[in-house]
């Protein structure tokens, strides 16, 4: 990382913490049941923490992390953020999708920049910053390539990189390596581990996949079938900079035990 390129002091500040959260959303048909998507869910996390959710398919991970970014609001309960309650979408919160979502008509430069330019339509001092920030995400050469010019791995840097260029305090990230080949799934999760040990931002990480948990968080929150509620949370002491070859540790597979465990338990 150039070293001109540093998270400001507010990079260090986020808090999120949920207090006693549930989202029902109403039927989607005449006559059927509401569904109860999340119930009495609590949970802080701390700055500079990097916090994965675990869980079966339809437990409500990606509704707890919606309700973060203010995409939704809750039914009962809140989220706040420094104390201060979501109530909408806001600058300090970057999401990245499974999908990278890039704009089709811009190109790296372009992406990695918008929010730059919405910010600040004057695009003064935007190219160094811009530059540098590919730079960090490995994208030097490629610059004027359209994101259908670009493998599923350089499409994710790019989106990363679009996230983390206005210095949001914390990261949430819903899937970001699920779409991709195991390969190049490997080759993110190693970025994303040095990316973080760099910056320490505050990250909020939701998989389905138990190694990936483990190899990227200090602790994991496993959920339970919907309605999700907290079955478990399992601090990850694994010793940091974490390397490939921790996968074939006995500590990892003590932890994958151990989830493995928590979610055979709840799902029954």
């Amino acid at each position: 990382m150039p070293a001109s390129v540093q998270w400001s002091e507010r990079g260090f500040v986020a808090v999120i913490e949920l207090t006693n959260l549930t989202k029902v959303y109403a039927a989607t048909r005449k006559g059927g049941a509401p569904t109860v998507a999340v119930e009495d869910v609590s949970l802080s996390i701390s700055r500079g923490e990097f916090c994965a959710v675990v869980g079966p398919s339809g437990c409500g991970k990606t509704t707890v992390l919606n309700l973060v970014a203010g995409f939704e609001k809750s039914t009962q309960g809140q989220v706040l953020i420094d104390g201060t309650p979501v109530t909408r979408p806001g600058p300090e919160r970057a999401v990245v999708f499974q999908q990278p979502s890039l704009l089709p008509w811009m190109t790296v430069h372009e992406n990695v920049g918008f929010g730059l330019t919405l910010r600040d339509k004057s695009n003064h001092g935007h190219d160094e910053a811009i530059g540098q920030m590919i730079d960090i995400m490995g994208l030097e050469g490629f610059e004027h390539h359209y994101p259908y010019q670009l493998s599923g791995g350089m499409q994710q840097r790019a989106a990363i990189g679009r996230a983390l260029i206005t210095e949001p305090t914390m990261l949430l990230m819903d899937e970001p390596f699920g779409a991709l080949d195991a390969q190049t799934r490997s080759e993110m999760q190693r970025f994303l581990l040095e990316l973080w040990r760099s910056w320490h931002p505050t990250v909020l990480f939701i998989t389905h996949d138990v190694d990936e948990a483990i190899l990227l968080s200090d602790r994991i929150v496993v959920m339970t079938p919907r309605p999700g509620t907290i079955a478990a949370e399992i601090p990850v002491t694994l010793k940091r900079p974490r390397q490939w070859d921790v996968v074939l540790s006995q500590e990892f597979l003590h932890y994958k035990k151990r989830i493995l465990s928590v979610l055979r338990r709840e799902i029954g």
